[in-house]
């Protein structure tokens, strides 16, 4: 394995990871926290595949199970096994519903070597990776790299990146998630040190491009569009930090085809899942077959053939009788304050069952007050403003999939 480090993780969790796909069996990368039907999963997976399997977080919980073991389930029976292996895995949830995928492991090394043949990965600068390697984007890093040969360092996405000054003056190719934007401008690296970053798992602001771009002059930026279902990598762009228009996801990778439905990006893949299976996990359903996917994300074909992604399709929130267009607040937001980043989210209010609008802004070069914010959100929604949790901070929040 290509992986020279993991920050918070099992070196030996990772070798035996390595092992079990060098030998040809079947994973389940689990999350590190429990959930109720988690052994139904297993189950399921186990029964798919007739190679023994092994159940990881990547960071020293694991199990395996050999062929023998896996018993028998009328819900899987022995004709729907296939004799090759496979990778499961959970998505983080931030394009609907969490799930487990399943890909055939000989689907995922071929979408490995188109995504490390676009990157054009080679040995002219240290790739380091933000991103948590359990997941959709972190996987696909560990599994491009495999492929190439190129050695990659996962390290922890802490305020000051200060394991990067182990690395010395080398030229650093950086994977990051847009909320990481705020990390690598507030580092100690060196303007010159950053050669390329590569973002995916979320869309990247104007100005958090801008702001890197300033940071890093000369530096090259990729932004990678997919979803965890669909291979992960659907389309990219590629180019100066500095000519980044916010929403550019650029051309698709080879072989899949993208179009635009009534405003929605439709995408076919041969790179897609295999099967998946969502809560409560009493089933296995089957992913693509060759068809269009409605992806649930807004967009747009360019006259030059490249895609511009407009957000979420799916992104209204209920909030004391009045819907909320969760898309509309973060581009007023952005278009008025022009912050690093903002998330819009909701939780659940302390009395009544309700929803309240969470609002997450990292500050840009400019500072940003709450009131303000409201101020500017009443104007567009009305009272229902004061009903937002607004939140002004240096960092966000983010889960165990760093999202």
């Amino acid at each position: 394995m290509v992986v020279t480090q993991v920050a918070g993780l099992s070196t030996d969790a990772l070798t035996a990871y390595a092992a079990a796909v060098d030998a040809g069996d079947s994973v389940l990368v689990r999350p590190v926290t429990a959930f109720d039907g988690l052994d139904v999963v297993v189950g399921h997976v186990a029964r798919l595949s007739s190679r023994p399997l092994l159940v990881t977080d990547l960071r020293g919980t694991s199990q395996r199970f050999e062929v023998s073991e896996k018993g028998g389930d009328p819900r899987a029976p022995e004709d729907r096994r296939i004799d090759e292996p496979l990778l499961a895995f959970h998505t983080s949830g931030s394009t609907g519903r969490p799930k487990c995928v399943v890909y055939r492991r000989s689907i995922v090394n071929a979408h490995a070597r188109a995504i490390a043949a676009r990157l054009e990965l080679g040995h002219d600068c240290a790739y380091v990776a933000l991103p948590p390697p359990g997941y959709a984007y972190g996987l696909s890093i560990v599994h491009s790299h495999h492929v190439s040969g190129v050695p990659v360092r996962f390290v922890d996405a802490q305020w000051g990146l200060t394991e990067l000054d182990a690395l010395g003056d080398v030229p650093l190719a950086i994977y990051a998630l847009p909320q990481h934007a705020p990390l690598l401008l507030s580092s100690g690296l060196a303007a010159s040190a950053v050669r390329h970053v590569i973002v995916a798992g979320g869309r990247l602001s104007g100005s958090a491009a801008q702001s890197l771009a300033d940071r890093f002059p000369g530096a090259q930026l990729t932004n990678m569009y997919g979803q965890a279902e669909l291979g992960p990598r659907l389309t990219t762009w590629r180019g100066p930090m500095r000519d980044f228009a916010e929403g550019t996801i650029g051309r698709p990778m080879p072989g899949v085809d993208v179009r635009i439905v009534e405003g929605e990006i439709h995408a076919r893949t041969p790179h897609s899942m295999y099967r998946y299976i969502t809560a409560p996990y009493d089933e296995v359903r089957p992913g693509p077959r060759g068809e269009f996917v409605a992806t649930r994300d807004r967009g747009e074909l360019l006259p030059d053939g490249t895609l511009r992604h407009h957000g979420r399709a799916d992104h209204m929130l209920n909030v004391a009788g009045t819907k909320i267009d969760a898309q509309l607040v973060r581009a007023l937001i952005e278009r008025t304050f022009a912050p690093l980043v903002v998330r819009v989210d909701a939780r659940a209010a302390r009395v009544g069952g309700d929803t309240v609008p969470v609002i997450q802004i990292v500050p840009g070069a400019d500072a940003v007050r709450s009131g303000a914010v409201r101020r500017v959100l009443h104007a567009e929604i009305g009272s229902v403003a004061a009903l937002c949790d607004i939140r002004i901070v240096d960092r966000l929040e983010v889960g165990e999939s760093g999202k």
